[in-house]
């Protein structure tokens, strides 16, 4: 038979181990119904006037050692043309090198650039009355 203070005891330890677990399933964002959280790399650029969407898992990343993956959406006001120049010349700053850029029939840009063992792909255009930019973010080993 158990004394009060023993069912005590095993009550705040059942309570404590519940809380443990639903808490440490969850992200800042899940836990404010947004989603999954997506870190911006310190080297990506973003044109003012577009906000990092991440509800509904839109934008995710993850970083481990020299391994960076990403996929980040963002929109806003910003005009496609002004954004896309905004990328263009401030990623060679950063010392990322531009080995694509094209027009889609459909209006939509697209600029590859890569740096050492990432490349980071930028997509811009017009999405219900905003600008929307996805950059796609990769690590690839064979470029070594």
């Amino acid at each position: 038979m158990t004394t009060p203070s023993t069912a005590a005891r095993l009550c705040a330890f059942a309570v404590t181990g519940l809380l443990a677990l639903t808490s440490g399933c969850e992200t800042g964002a899940d836990r404010a119904g947004y989603g999954v959280n997506a870190t911006q790399f310190q080297d990506m650029v973003v044109p003012a006037g577009l906000r990092l969407r991440d509800r509904g898992h839109e934008s995710y990343s993850r970083q481990e050692a020299g391994w960076r993956m990403g996929h980040f959406v963002y929109v806003g006001a910003t005009g496609v043309e002004e954004a896309a120049g905004y990328v263009r010349q401030r990623m060679p700053q950063h010392s990322w090198k531009m080995v694509s850029e094209d027009v889609t029939a459909d209006q939509v840009a697209r600029m590859r650039f890569e740096r050492g063992i990432y490349s980071a792909e930028y997509t811009f255009q017009r999405r219900d009355g905003s600008t929307q930019m996805v950059v796609v973010y990769n690590t690839d080993y064979s470029r070594r």
